[in-house]
Order: C-alpha cells, then structure tokens, then sequence
C-alpha cells in the first residue's frame, strides 16, 4: 500500500524501531524519481535503472501506518493500491527498458511513471499527511 501518497510528506507517525516511516519511503521514492530524472537528462541508463530499481524494490510502509491509511482512505483503498501497482509495474518496465537501452521505452515508461507518481499524490497527500500527523501528535 505505497507509492505515492506523496513525493514528501508534512509529517511522521510512529514506526517501529529500525523501520522507515511513510515519510521516509516517500522521501527515498522521491529521491529515486530524481535519480531518473538526472540520468535521463544526462543520458545514464545505468542511472535510470538504478533509479526504478530503488522505486520497484522500496521499504515497505510499517504495518501501523497501512492501517492508518486504510482507515483513513476507506473506500477509496482499492484505487489508492491501483496507483501503487501501476506504478510498481512501470518502474519494473523503466529498468528493464534502460538495461536494454531502449530509450524510446525508457521514455514512454518514465512519463507513465511521473503521471502516476503526481496523480497519486495529488488524490492522497493531504489526507495520509493529515492523519498521519494526527497519530504522530501527543
């Protein structure tokens, strides 16, 4: 139940110890885009994939905060893990597209990518923020 709730949001919950926040995976997500972006702009596929990788492969939310999202979300759960999954899979797409240095793929999948990565954040950022913050309060 991840990915892009937002590229950075306003505040931490509670986690276990050793595990990351949603703030911190979203942080990661964040700084993963870049890394594509970067690569992209200066023509490194090995940074590209090393970028959709850190996206495909990223730390799973804890299970505290799933919940404090799913309750906050309701409804609205199965479109929120569609974003995740979407995204999942076009970050698998990216990586493999750069390993084959298909950049025509490389580019279809990276605008894919980011449309889903801000239509998600734009949906959910506010709200996960909001209740996320709430929990985190004491």
């Amino acid at each position: 139940m991840i990915i892009i709730l937002t590229l950075a949001l306003s505040s931490d919950a509670a986690a276990p110890q050793g595990a990351l926040t949603l703030k911190e995976i979203m942080q990661g997500l964040r700084n993963d885009l870049i890394k594509i972006t970067d690569g992209l702009l200066v023509d490194d596929l090995a940074l590209i994939a090393e970028g959709a990788r850190g996206i495909a492969q990223h730390p799973s939310i804890p299970a505290d905060q799933v919940e404090l999202v799913a309750a906050e979300l309701a409804a609205e759960m199965p479109a929120f893990k569609q974003w995740d999954t979407q995204v999942h899979e076009l970050s698998v797409e990216l990586e493999a597209a750069a390993a084959r240095n298909d950049r025509d793929a490389v580019y279809r999948s990276y605008r894919a990518l980011s449309e889903g990565c801000l239509a998600c954040h734009a949906a959910y950022k506010e709200r996960v923020s909001r209740v996320l913050a709430a929990a985190a309060a004491p």
